[in-house]
């Protein structure tokens, strides 16, 4: 009855963590013609359909204002080879930290393995533009892997970096959607990790103490029989041995 106690109490937490993230769950990418819109809730899923040209940029940056006309034209270009999107920096902050950006605009080549190289202070010509995205990124060393946000040290990032994010709406879905009160979400804030950690001491008992100590039962069982088998055939011996004068 504890294990199933442990094993509800579990089912409750996980539900609520994700119940949240299933109303909003990862957007489609979107955008104005042939540059996609590129958020933080579909840059993990869509980065692995490139290849990609990025552009990070901010509405009040003049540079990116002159950009636009010139990015436009070069998805137009690149139709059917090289898609092109980008990225609000502002507005997608969590992501742009994830990407390590330090000014607008950044310009990015992303192949289909996910590795990102930097475009830099190269020329924003459109035709420079093109032949970076077709062949020229591939004389540009990758950012190192650290630097790449979908490997396994950025989705840790950005496990930090949402992580007050999602700790508000997670509060606006249990105050909001399902009506309780600060009370009652603050008493479960102190409550659940507590039975979290039961119920982390109960899987563990189940699995490595029980099955430790069935190991030793069963190691125990074979030597007594062993031994229970090696007394049969000494008295076995025994019997068959000839008696002395």
């Amino acid at each position: 009855m504890a294990k199933l106690a442990f094993l509800a109490a579990a089912c409750f937490l996980l539900v609520l963590l994700a119940a949240p993230h299933a109303s909003s769950a990862a957007a489609a990418a979107t955008g104005d013609g042939l540059v996609v819109e590129i958020t933080a809730k579909n840059y993990d899923t869509v980065v692995y359909e490139g290849p990609w040209m990025v552009v990070v940029s901010a509405n009040w940056c003049p540079h990116c204002k002159q950009l636009e006309p010139t990015w436009t034209r070069l998805a137009e270009r690149l139709e059917g080879k090289v898609r092109v999107g980008k990225i609000n920096g502002p507005e997608q902050e969590i992501l742009t930290r994830r990407l390590h950006v330090a000014g607008y605009p950044t310009i990015f080549h992303v192949d289909k393995q996910g590795k990102i190289r930097d475009y830099g202070e190269r020329s924003r010509e459109l035709e420079k533009l093109y032949l970076f995205a077709i062949s020229g990124h591939k004389s540009v060393e990758p950012l190192p892997w650290y630097h790449t946000p979908h490997s396994l040290f950025g989705q840790m990032v950005k496990a930090i970096l949402e992580l007050p994010q999602d700790l508000q709406e997670l509060y606006q879905f249990l105050s909001t959607d399902l009506g309780l009160s600060d009370v009652f979400i603050i008493f479960s804030g102190l409550v659940l990790p507590l039975i979290g950690g039961v119920f982390v001491i109960g899987l563990m008992d189940l699995i490595f103490v029980q099955m430790h100590c069935r190991s030793n039962a069963n190691a125990n069982s074979s030597a007594a029989a062993n031994q229970q088998q090696q007394q049969q055939q000494q008295q076995q011996a025994n019997r068959e041995r000839p008696h002395a004068d």
